[in-house]
């Protein structure tokens, strides 16, 4: 057996990883990501963000269940996003305003910053599992 590697296996192996890179370009991590998916008008991206809940909302009814919904000012910047937590599917996660809080979801863009959804488990198994994160407690 030799221990030189064909071209065509090396080829097949940088095919695979521009694949996986590709693959996981639409998952972006932290403010910055989502401050150019709002600039770019993004949606559909898994993002995790992190900020201070400014303005809790009401519950809103609809087809889909009921939604907890809360502003967040993203960390170090001045753009919000509006949670919109389905609390049919997920847990109610304890916020209030001034909290810290780490959301992990499905962006998707609007003219007044964004709204992160699908904050929760996702029982038909279409979208990454989403969390909310507050004083060191997990509401998926």
């Amino acid at each position: 057996m030799s221990s030189r590697i064909s071209s065509s296996t090396r080829r097949a192996s940088a095919a695979a990883l521009v694949l996986a890179t590709w693959a996981c370009g639409t998952a972006a991590s932290g403010n910055a990501a989502i401050q150019s998916d709002f600039a770019e008008h993004r949606s559909s991206v898994e993002v995790t963000a992190n900020g201070q809940v400014t303005r809790l909302l009401t519950d809103e009814h609809g087809p889909e269940g009921t939604h907890q919904r809360f502003i967040v000012q993203l960390g170090g910047m001045t753009q919000t996003v509006l949670i919109d937590n389905n609390v049919d599917i997920g847990r109610r996660a304890a916020v209030a305003v001034g909290d810290a809080v780490t959301v992990h979801g499905e962006y998707v863009w609007n003219e007044q910053g964004g709204l992160i959804h699908f904050t929760h488990h996702d029982p038909a198994h279409t979208h990454e599992g989403g969390w909310i994160e507050v004083d060191g407690v997990r509401y998926e």
